[in-house]
C-alpha cells in the first residue's frame, strides 16, 4: 500500500509500515525538525488496558512516534507526561497549556500527535507547507467517526454545512497551528474539562441526567470538535487528509 502522507495516523497501519520502512532503511536519518516547529506528544505512565492492541505500545514503552522520529533521524520530541490515574485524554489540554504557558515553547509552529497509533514516514517541512495552504491558525486531520455527535447534533449540522456533507471531521490525533492560536484554542477546550477523580460511569450517569452540559468532561477529541464552528475559519479540518494518512 502506497501512503503519500508525511504523518500516518491508523492504529492497524503504523506498524506495519514503520517496519517495512526499518528493513528497507529508507529515509534513515534523513530528516530534522524545523527549528520554527515543536512537536508535542502526551503520554501517561500506565497501559492502555482498556483498548491496547496487540501490535502497539503500552504506555510505559517507548512509543511507536518516537521510534519513528528517532529512525528518521529527528530529534526534540516533546515528550509531556501525566501520572494521575485513571488517565483522561483531556489531561492533554493541562499538560499541552502549561508548556505553551512556560518559556520552552517560542517556535512559530507547534504541532501534536498521538504517541501509539502515529508515525512520521517523511519530512515534517512537508506538514508546514501544506498547513500553510489551508490559510488558517490551526489544521487537524479528519476521520469519518462520528463519535460523540449524537450528543451535539446542532453542531454537526453546523459542521456538515462547513464540510459540505462529505462525512468526513475533525480528529485530533495530528494537528498543528500557529503557536499563539494553539494557546487560545486549548485555553477554550479547557473551559469543558471536568475535574480529576470523577470517573467516566460517574460522568455517563451524570450525562443521562443533564445533557444539556455535553461536552462538559468529554474527551479532547468532542470538545475540539464542539468548539470547531466557534474558531472556523481560523481553525479547519483537513478532509482530504493531505499531511496525514488514515484510512
Amino acid at each position: 500500500m502506497g501512503i503519500s502522507q508525511p504523518i500516518i495516523h491508523d492504529r492497524f497501519v503504523v506498524k506495519n509500515v514503520f517496519e517495512t520502512m526499518k528493513s528497507s532503511g529508507l529515509n534513515k536519518n534523513t530528516f530534522k525538525i524545523p527549528n520554527n516547529l515543536t512537536i508535542v506528544t502526551c503520554r501517561n505512565y500506565g497501559k492502555m488496558t482498556d483498548r491496547i492492541i496487540d501490535s502497539l505500545d503500552g504506555y510505559d514503552e517507548i512509543s511507536i512516534l518516537e521510534r519513528s522520529l528517532e529512525y528518521l533521524g529527528m530529534d526534540g520530541l516533546v515528550v509531556l507526561r501525566d501520572k494521575r490515574l485513571p488517565w483522561r485524554n483531556t489531561f492533554k489540554f493541562e499538560l499541552i497549556l502549561d508548556f505553551l504557558e512556560s518559556e520552552k515553547c517560542n517556535t512559530e509552529y507547534f504541532m501534536c500527535c498521538d504517541a501509539i497509533d502515529v508515525i512520521f514516514q517523511d519530512d515534517p517541512q512537508r506538514v508546514i507547507d501544506i498547513f500553510e495552504t489551508f490559510e488558517c491558525g490551526a489544521l487537524f486531520m479528519s476521520t469519518n467517526s462520528i463519535d460523540g455527535y449524537d450528543c451535539m447534533p446542532q453542531v454537526k449540522s453546523e459542521i456538515d454545512k462547513i464540510n459540505g456533507g462529505n462525512g468526513r471531521y475533525l480528529n485530533s490525533g495530528v494537528y498543528i497551528g500557529r503557536t499563539e492560536f494553539v494557546r487560545e484554542v486549548i485555553e477554550d477546550a479547557m473551559k469543558y474539562t471536568i475535574p480529576h477523580g470523577v470517573t467516566m460511569p460517574e460522568y455517563r450517569d451524570y450525562l443521562k441526567r443533564r445533557p444539556v452540559d455535553y461536552p462538559i468532561g468529554a474527551q479532547d477529541q468532542d470538545i475540539f470538535r464542539y468548539i470547531e464552528p466557534k474558531f472556523y475559519p481560523r481553525m479547519k479540518v483537513d478532509y482530504q487528509n493531505l499531511m496525514s494518512y488514515r484510512s
